[in-house]
C-alpha cells in the first residue's frame, strides 16, 4: 500500500440521506448515446484504438484515485480504534481516581 499523502487527505462529501434525495424510476433499456463516426476506414480505426487507450489511462487514473481514499478510509479506522481505546482509559483511570479508598489500601487492579 501506498502512504497516505496529505493531498490524498481531502474532505469526502456525505452522501445525502436516502429521504432527501426523491425516488427516481429506474431507466429501462439504458444506451449510452451514440457518436456518429467521422471518418471510414483506417483512420477511425486509429482513433477508436486511440480513445480506448486515453479512456484506459482516465479509469487508472481514477482507480488510484480511489486506493487513496481507501488507505486514507482505513487509517482513519485504525486512528479511530486507537483513539477508542486511548478513551476507555482514561475512564478507567479517571473512574479509579473518584473511587473512594478503603481505609489507604490502593483500589483492586484488573
Amino acid at each position: 500500500m501506498r502512504e497516505a499523502r496529505e493531498s490524498d487527505l481531502r474532505p469526502l462529501r456525505e452522501a445525502p440521506e436516502s429521504d432527501q434525495r426523491p425516488m427516481r424510476e429506474p431507466r429501462e433499456n439504458f444506451s449510452p448515446p451514440m457518436r456518429e463516426p467521422q471518418t471510414r476506414g483506417p483512420m477511425a480505426v486509429t482513433q477508436a484504438i486511440e480513445e480506448v487507450n486515453q479512456i484506459i489511462e482516465t479509469l487508472r487514473g481514477t482507480l488510484d484515485d480511489m486506493e487513496a481514499v481507501l488507505e486514507t478510509l482505513e487509517l482513519a479506522e485504525r486512528q479511530k480504534i486507537a483513539d477508542e481505546h486511548e478513551i476507555e482509559t482514561l475512564r478507567r483511570g479517571l473512574h479509579q481516581l473518584h473511587r473512594p479508598r478503603d481505609h489507604g489500601q490502593p483500589p483492586p487492579r484488573h
